[in-house]
Parts: C-alpha cells; structure tokens; sequence
C-alpha cells in the first residue's frame, strides 16, 4: 500500500484536531483553512455563513468577517455574504472595502437585497448618496406591495405576508428619513431643499409614526424654521418613541448626542442632562457631550458641576494634539464667569460649529428664526444593544465631525 502524501497526513491531522477542540475554538481554526481543507473537515459555505451571522449578532466582527471570507472564496456570488461582509468591514471602519463589496453585489444582484443599497447610500455623499437610498427604497416598496397583494388571501399565510408588510413599511420610512437628511445637508443650497424635505418626512411618519428618527429630524427643521414650538413637541416624542423601544434596543449614542443638542437649544436643560450623564458614563472623552454637559449646568445655576465638566474638556481638548481655539476659548470664557443667563446663551452656543467644509457655508436662517441656527447632522435612531447593531441602519459620517478628543 503507498504511503499517503503529507499534505494529506497533514489535513486529516488537522481535521481531528479540529474534531477534538471546543466549538467556539473549531469554528476559529475553520476560519484559517483553505476552500480544500473546509471541504474535507466537513463544514459547507451555509453552515460557515450561518455561524458567522451568529458571530456577528453578538459583536465578534473580526471572527465573522474572517468566515464570510471563506464563504465568499466558496461561493464568489453569494450576494447575502457579500452584505453581511461589507455591513462589517464598514463598521470596522473600512469604508473602501465595504463600498467595493457593495457595489460588486449590485453588480450579481441589482433587484434584490434594499440592504446594500442604503449602506452604500451611507458610504456616498450627495446626489449619490439620494439615489442609492432611493433604489434601496424602491425594492422595499416592491416587496410590499407584493406581501399586500398576499395579503388578501386570509388564513395564516396572509397573516404573515401583513406582518412581513409592516415591518417593510418601518424600513421604508427609515430609508425616506436617510433621503430627507442628504437634503438637509449635502444638497441643501438646491432648489426647494427645505420643502422636498418636509414632503419626504411627512410620508417618513405616515408610513411608521413611532419612527424616532424621522420625529427628531423633522423636529430639526422646524427648529431652523423658527417654529420652536412644534420642535418641542416633536423633540419630546422623539424622547417618549425611544423610552417605548422595545427590549434589547436603546438609541444610538450619536442619535441621543444629536436629542440632546435640541433639547439645549430648545431650553429643556434638566433632560439633556440627563442624556449627556448617560453619555459620558458610555464614553468619557467626548468633549462636545462634556462641553454641553458643562453649559447646561451654568444654565440651571449649578457652577460647581458646570466646572467640573468644562474642566474636563478642557483636558480632553489639551491632550488631543489638535486644540480647537474657538471651543478652548468658549471654554475658558465660561470657567470665568458664575452664571449665564438665558439671553446670553447664545454667546456660548452655536449648536452646529463642529461642523467644517461645505456645511460651514450653509445660508443663514431668517431673522425671525433666530439667524445663525442651521440643520443638525442626524444619526440614526435605533442601535441593537445585544445583538450588536447592523450597518445598513446607521448613519457612517466620519468621526472627524466629532469634536478631537
């Protein structure tokens, strides 16, 4: 009998090592081999992608990409892996790879998938950015109209064809928010920015009303209306949708970053300071939440918690390397001072400064309205808690519109 040659030795060594480890430790060494050798120790490209799906829904994103991996060197067009594998490296903060990812499943499979097309609509800018959403929103419309049609048929079946409906009708209104926002930003020197962007927010509402990113951003554009009052209104539903959310999800630490700068420019300085405490104890070395945090306090007359949080990003902005003046000078300002008054907040406030580039320029408000107040950068609503949160939901602006720390 000829002996067997050693890669093979080899390879069945392997596999019964593998055999023997515990399974989270198997599924890590799978990750390692080679298309042959998955092959031969028993593991097909489903059975990979479903456990990198179980990976990733509990936060071990390198673990899971380095499966779709091997998935996709397996099956070069499974589109659903080249999904899940782009949503993963953007968070990773590859941008790049997850756009050529994107676009290569447009590519194999432009009429399926909404989910690609609105993280691409998160990765582009601009014009771009609008009709990616939008074709991301066009395929959800048609898989809903479709469920509505099965719907009509009654029994179990249309039961949950309408469940299935409703749940598109709540990504469609996400995917019209995202759409609304590039208006309030990237494209919001075009012709009637303002008033496309009510239309697609109105719609956003009608299609989920509990929708707490389409409350905040409509609340954003009455405030830079003037309309103060209906942005209360709608600021504190935003505040009342996402204490309802149900269990296991919470409002992403930017979308609460971006409630709590309404709440300050809108006087309601007891409940943004109770969102800024909640997010400094997630992540103390923003100093944008520390500054505001700091100004509240100087607001309700508390000079003592006021100092600490100015103090603090103070530092924070010392040791960044990269010290923002103005910011350090409103700071030190603020340090000098034992109260503000209301009428003088805006001296200290100007709730979009953080902002650079094109948005710096942006045409200044009536003077009924309060000039100087512009539309805010509106990140997505709600972020999965446990498991951890999908891409193809959330806002990927850089984190340098956040400010150094």
């Amino acid at each position: 009998m000829r002996a067997r040659p050693q890669w093979v030795v080899n390879g069945l060594e392997r596999g019964i090592e593998l055999l023997g480890q515990e399974p989270e430790r198997r599924w890590e060494a799978l990750a390692g081999l080679g298309r042959d050798a998955l092959g031969r120790a028993g593991a097909s490209p489903a059975a990979l992608a479903k456990r990198a799906r179980a990976l990733a829904d509990r936060g071990d994103l390198e673990k899971a990409l380095r499966l779709y991996i091997r998935v996709l060197e397996a099956e070069p067009d499974d589109t659903a892996s080249m999904d899940a594998a782009a949503e993963i490296l953007a968070e990773l903060g590859d941008g790049e790879g997850a756009r050529e990812l994107v676009l290569k499943s447009i590519q194999v499979a432009p009429e399926t998938g909404a989910g690609k097309y609105v993280l691409l609509g998160h990765l582009e800018h601009g014009r771009a950015a609008i009709e990616a959403f939008e074709s991301g929103l066009a395929i959800l419309t048609r898989d809903h109209d479709r469920l509505e049609e099965a719907d009509g048929e009654g029994g179990r079946a249309g039961e949950e064809a309408a469940a299935r409906a409703r749940a598109l009708k709540k990504q469609m209104s996400s995917a019209l928010t995202a759409i609304a926002k590039v208006y309030l930003t990237d494209c919001l020197s075009d012709c009637n920015s303002e008033e496309i962007c009510e239309k697609i927010l109105d719609k956003a509402l009608l299609h989920d009303p509990e929708n707490p990113e389409a409350c905040q951003s409509l609340a954003d554009l009455r405030l830079s209306q003037g309309r103060k009052g209906e942005a209360l209104a709608l600021v504190r539903r935003t505040v009342d949708l996402c204490e309802s959310l149900p269990e296991g999800l919470i409002p992403s630490y930017d979308f609460r970053a971006v409630t709590a700068r309404l709440l300050v420019e809108l006087s309601e300085y007891k409940l943004a300071v109770a969102i800024l405490n909640e997010l400094t104890g997630e992540d103390n070395e923003d100093t944008e939440v520390w500054y505001l945090l700091g100004l509240c306090h100087m607001l309700r007359r508390n000079p003592k918690l006021c100092r600490e949080a100015l103090n603090r990003a103070k530092l924070l902005l010392e040791q960044s390397g990269s010290v923002d003046t103005h910011l350090l000078e409103q700071i030190n300002s603020l340090l000098a001072r034992r109260a503000v008054a209301e009428s003088e907040k805006e001296k200290f406030w100007n709730p979009r400064w953080w902002l650079q580039g094109d948005y710096a320029a942006r045409p200044a408000a009536p003077e009924d309205a309060k000039a100087g107040v512009e539309f805010a950068v509106s990140l997505p609503a709600v972020a999965v808690k446990k498991p951890h949160e999908t891409l193809s939901g959330l806002d990927l602006t850089p984190q340098a519109h956040r400010l150094p720390v």
